[in-house]
């Protein structure tokens, strides 16, 4: 017995000198809508805000070591429909120097990301015409070798490799194809004004170059621009697209916040249209609080891509009310409605024809 608790001494002292911390934890949301419609009939849907299923457990794992120089990171991610998946990341990194992490793995790296989250976007978000994470610059979402440098406080450098992990069913990469695809990108921060950013990101023969700065000046107010351009090869410069957006959110007081952005999106030389939306969340009262937004995607000519508007302008809108649960969750019930046959949260309510679609989420939310 006492050699056993000696073992156990043991492994836990070594593990403790290995690993300074390790942490668990979990973010999730997931909207029911117990009636809702798609023009047509009465319908019932559950699903994340971004679709796809209904991820109602999850848990992320973060380890670090004493000196903070090694780690990894994962997730373990289970749906409703009792499917479970590796999560958005598996990757491992340590700091051979302290300016320097050097890491491999699949990524959920979004340093670079540009975000502008309001309204909708945290309900269930319209397909045609919703922004929010990614509203400028895109996160970085690959598989591969990662260097990031911190040469001062106030620049911060990242390159990528895509690397498809050998076992995974890919054909082998030749090393010219792999190069094509490599990305890197940087942001400097202007002490006291806000944050430059940019990115290139390789696809192929196509590339796509993604530029932002965010104002941050003043106290509450946080305003971002940026432009985003599709570069493809010679062979199909009809298919370039460029967008050029801009945001603000601005806090008023402590129960009053603002929100509003708008996007010009070029798909050739022609076809075009703008994206536009506002929102506000108030603070009611003992953890209530009430958010609403509208937006809008208007094409100016006649587009007929997957998310484009159907002649006429596509609307959505919600409205709601949401209230704090403990530390850790909430809970909120809203209406939500599209029109011009727009859908949600991919295809939880698909609008048909032209008609008006709409839904009664309720949306539970939970994070540790």
């Amino acid at each position: 017995m006492k050699k056993t608790l000696v073992a156990a001494a043991v492994v836990a002292a070594l593990a403790t000198s290995a690993f300074a911390e390790i942490t668990f934890g979990a973010w999730l949301r997931v909207l029911a809508a117990p009636v809702a419609s798609n023009g047509d009939d009465t319908v019932v849907a559950m699903r994340n805000s971004w679709g796809y299923g209904a991820r109602t457990a999850r848990l992320n794992v973060n380890a670090v070591s004493e000196d903070g120089n090694a780690g990894f990171a994962m997730g373990i991610y289970n749906d409703a429909s009792m499917s479970l998946t590796a999560g958005d990341e598996a990757q491992m990194w340590v700091k051979p120097v302290e300016q320097v992490k050097v890491s491999v793995g699949k990524y959920d790296n979004n340093t670079l990301r540009g975000d502008l989250c309001y309204g909708s976007w945290n309900w269930m978000r319209c397909a045609q015409n919703t922004t929010g994470e990614g509203f400028i610059m895109s996160g970085n979402g690959e598989t591969g070798l990662m260097v990031e440098v911190t040469p001062i406080d106030a620049l911060y450098i990242q390159a990528m490799l895509p690397i498809a992990p050998n076992g995974s069913g890919d054909a082998v990469q030749l090393a010219e194809d792999a190069y094509k695809e490599a990305r890197g990108g940087f942001a400097y921060t202007i002490d006291g004004i806000g944050k430059l950013k940019a990115q290139y990101i390789g696809n192929g023969d196509d590339r796509t170059v993604e530029a932002e700065f965010d104002l941050t000046a003043v106290d509450g107010l946080y305003v971002c621009a940026g432009v985003v351009a599709n570069i493809w090869d010679d062979a199909k410069p009809e298919d370039a697209t460029t967008k050029i957006a801009v945001g603000a959110s601005y806090q008023i007081n402590d129960a009053l916040k603002v929100s509003a952005s708008g996007v010009y999106q070029m798909y050739d030389d022609v076809d075009a249209d703008i994206v536009v939306g506002a929102g506000v969340d108030y603070a009611l009262a003992d953890g209530l609080n009430a958010v609403a937004d509208v937006r809008a995607l208007i094409p100016t000519e006649d587009y007929e891509g997957e998310n484009a508007a159907k002649g006429d302008p596509t609307v959505s809108f919600m409205v709601g009310l949401q209230k704090n649960v403990s530390s850790n969750g909430y809970i909120g019930v809203a209406f939500q409605g599209v029109t011009n046959g727009g859908s949600f949260s991919n295809d939880a309510v698909d609008g048909t024809e032209d008609n008006f679609a709409w839904a009664i989420p309720v949306a539970v939310s939970v994070y540790f």
